[in-house]
């Protein structure tokens, strides 16, 4: 297999020229970032397969056991940040050292719900005093994650380590923008795990639409855009699939008259530009009262001017 790619990184990024595949330019020159091959209709058969087959094993197995690999694949993400923070910059021309937070962040999502796991336990109702109900949590099944490009490696941490830490096996489909990102990322999670318990795999919304309406699929998360997220509803409503959406919006931010105005433009300002905004739950739109107005509004310009 040859590889092409501009980046200092081994990535899994060989494209066969017998198949569909996914060209990455850099954003900021538009040279070529790589070619990675996606993945087929069969190659998502496939992994959802070996999902199925493994889930019984992988939710049979104590929570404690199931909580270690997920602490040792966020130690060894930890070691390796800087490879899919360089990867990250040279997708989607975020700043290294932002994408490096980006994975830190997703390292320490792994680690809390490696903690979190083992504690995740059922609850007792107030029924009539001769009777006892219990609610039991029991894993679904195979969950598809489908994450977006702008925080990639954390917001894969937040749908794989709930998943995994519950008794699920996991395929996660990273965004077409950020491929080798999402690759490379699978592939220092994988062999932490059972062969089947969590896979990755890569393609554009075609290969997100052949995961989505598989019908041995029992929960479909997504993070993205709204009319994504709407289709992904249709297809779970004929398969029965549980979906899980977080598909942003757009609330405002509201500064009352007793908050003081300088505190809340700096609030505003890390809400509006950090990530250049490209966060799911950016500021967009700001209601000030018009006694502290003024105030905020000199204060913002500041903040922006930095």
């Amino acid at each position: 297999m040859t590889t092409d790619l501009a980046l200092p990184l081994d990535l899994p990024s060989a494209a066969p020229t017998d198949g569909p595949s996914i060209r990455i330019d850099s954003p900021t020159d538009g040279s070529l970032v790589g070619r990675i091959a996606m993945a087929t209709r069969e190659d998502v058969a496939a992994a959802v397969g070996r999902a199925r087959s493994a889930f019984p094993s992988w939710a049979g197995t104590p929570a404690e056991s199931r909580a270690q690999a997920p602490r040792d694949a966020a130690d060894a993400r930890a070691e390796g940040a800087d490879d899919p923070a360089t990867a990250n910059e040279a997708e989607t021309g975020r700043p290294a050292t932002e994408a490096r937070e980006g994975v830190l962040a997703g390292v320490s999502t792994l680690r809390q719900y490696a903690e979190l796991g083992p504690v995740h336990r059922g609850r007792a109702l107030a029924g009539r005093p001769s009777a006892t109900d219990l609610m039991v949590p029991e894993p679904r099944g195979v969950v598809v994650a489908l994450t977006p490009w702008n925080d990639p490696v954390a917001v894969a941490c937040g749908w794989i380590g709930a998943a995994l830490a519950t008794g699920n096996t996991v395929v996660a489909k990273p965004s077409e923008r950020c491929p080798h990102t999402g690759a490379l990322f699978g592939e220092v999670l994988r062999p932490f795990f059972p062969e089947g318990v969590l896979q990755h795999l890569v393609g554009d919304g075609t290969v997100g639409s052949w995961l989505a309406e598989h019908p041995d699929v029992d929960v479909i998360a997504h993070v993205g855009s709204t009319a994504t997220g709407r289709s992904l509803a249709a297809a779970a409503a004929t398969t029965g699939a549980k979906v899980l959406l977080e598909n942003g919006g757009n609330d405002p931010l509201i500064v009352d008259a007793d908050v003081d105005p300088v505190w809340a433009a700096e609030q505003a300002a890390l809400g509006a530009f950090a990530n250049s905004g490209q966060i799911c739950v950016a500021v967009e739109r700001i209601f000030v009262h018009r006694d502290v107005a003024e105030a905020f509004v000199e204060a913002l310009t500041a903040a922006y001017a930095k």
